[in-house]
């Protein structure tokens, strides 16, 4: 759907509803594709929203909710307000994965009463599933995964496969997983290699041994890391004794690394998780304003450590020039190198043993770039004070700021990392306001005869 086609959507959608022709509604909604209405959906109000999925057939409601995922501060405010009939029976129609996710976004008291409502078999297997982690390996799995015995032959497989998709309605698969006795993963076979094999060959003689799975409570973002290093469309999971409990799927690793993307994104922002779709003004200020307060207080400390000199700044205000550009440089030089070491720490080029080697490579570049800029600075400070001696000052200072925002921004990511913190909080406002303090020391310190402040030099 075109964004212009998506607007005449959204405004037809909400006439019909506020003029009660709910009809019409139904017949308007019921040629678009789920992910057409999940977007609609997004740009309407809660009791709107609530209205539309109940004009849905269950098939379609079911779609729609899983496509909703995606902002799930919305679908748990709908899922909170939804029919407990309406949402057991979307429950019922989704992959166990997604509806654990639903399920989890419940109130307990709501879960174990949906639960309740479900078929034993599903309760069974979502009750599992809600045990890990959202975000972790156990978290994303569907337990539906197609596997067979080493000691069988292809024709028993064959049958076992076959036997197994008829009973669950699997969905396409290409690739088998080959178990022992104790339910140990031990290999793999490929779907083409098993029909075209012959059928008095066993398992084992066919296998691919070289498997690479992942712990039930490996955090999602290193799931995605490995299927992307090893080139995997579909991710096994494995329990502690090294059993084959289940699967990730494509859809949910692509899921993983766009939910990841965005919240990295979110804190260099300063905006945390907040969503786009976001409509409550509360929790989007909620979001904001603790990365808006650390960017506050940085900045009390920045006017504290001016303060120290300001006699010094009344006898010389040439020097006031360059603050702002002295504190925007190394914001910028913080940035760049946190940055670039945040992405090798989420793809997993840079561990965090290298922290030695991304300093150097960091401080290097840093320099390189300090000494082109420095140059311009002293040359622009010579123009406007005629003081030679102030503006190789000028230069020499913004130099080492550079040079120290090199190194925190290239050590503090792999610092966090190490402390098992999400390393994308180090930029943003953290980072430049680290810069701006320190930075705007040194450049007030070498401007002023090395003369720090107290709280500084101590």
């Amino acid at each position: 759907m075109t964004n212009s086609r998506d607007t005449q959507f959204h405004k037809l959608v909400k006439k019909l509803i506020s003029t009660e022709r709910i009809q019409l509604l139904k017949s308007v909604l019921e040629p678009l594709k789920p992910i057409e209405i999940a977007n609609i959906i997004l740009q309407l109000k809660l009791q709107h929203q609530l209205l539309v999925l109940e004009n849905l057939d269950r098939e379609t409601s079911s779609e729609v909710l899983k496509n909703l995922q995606g902002s799930p501060s919305i679908l748990g405010d709908i899922v909170q307000q939804i029919n407990p009939d309406r949402l057991s029976d979307a429950i019922e129609d989704m992959p166990q994965d997604d509806a654990a996710d639903l399920v989890g976004l419940l109130e307990e008291d709501k879960a174990e009463a949906l639960l309740e409502k479900l078929p034993e078999k599903d309760r069974e297997e979502l009750t599992q599933l809600l045990q890990y982690d959202e975000e972790s390996a156990g978290g994303l799995m569907t337990p539906y995964v197609v596997a067979i015995r080493k000691d069988q032959t292809v024709a028993a497989a064959v049958k076992e496969i076959q036997k197994f998709v008829k009973k669950e309605g699997f969905e396409l698969f290409y690739t088998a997983y080959v178990v022992d006795e104790y339910d140990h993963l031990i290999g793999t076979i490929g779907t083409t290699e098993l029909l075209l094999a012959e059928r008095n060959i066993l398992i084992e003689n066919l296998m691919n041994p070289e498997v690479v799975a992942v712990d039930q409570d490996l955090d999602q973002e290193e799931v995605a890391r490995i299927a992307q290093e090893y080139d995997l469309v579909v991710v096994p999971v494995i329990d502690k004794h090294l059993r084959l409990i289940g699967r990730v799927t494509l859809d949910d690793l692509v899921d993983v690394i766009v939910d990841e993307y965005n919240e990295d994104l979110g804190h260099i922002a300063g905006t945390g998780d907040e969503e786009v779709s976001e409509k409550s003004v509360l929790r989007a200020s909620g979001d904001r304003l603790p990365w808006l307060l650390v960017g506050l207080f940085g900045g009390l400390l920045t006017a504290i450590v001016m303060s120290y000199y300001e006699n010094a700044l009344i006898s010389l205000p040439d020097v006031i020039y360059f603050i702002p550009l002295v504190a925007a440089l190394g914001g910028s030089i913080g940035i760049q190198s946190s940055s670039i070491v945040v992405r090798g720490l989420a793809t997993g080029a840079i561990q965090t043993t290298d922290i030695l080697v991304r300093l150097w490579k960091e401080l290097r570049v840093g320099f390189t770039n300090g000494i082109v800029c420095s140059i311009i600075l002293a040359g622009m400070s010579w123009y406007l004070t005629n003081d030679l001696g102030r503006a190789f000052t000028s230069g020499i200072s913004l130099l080492v700021v550079v040079c120290f925002a090199a190194i925190v921004g290239s050590t503090i990511p792999i610092i966090l990392k190490r402390m098992s913190i999400d390393p994308a909080i180090a930029t943003g406002p953290f980072i430049t306001t680290t810069n701006d303090i320190v930075g705007i020391a040194i450049y007030l310190g070498l401007a002023f005869n090395v003369s720090f402040p107290p709280f500084i030099s101590s």
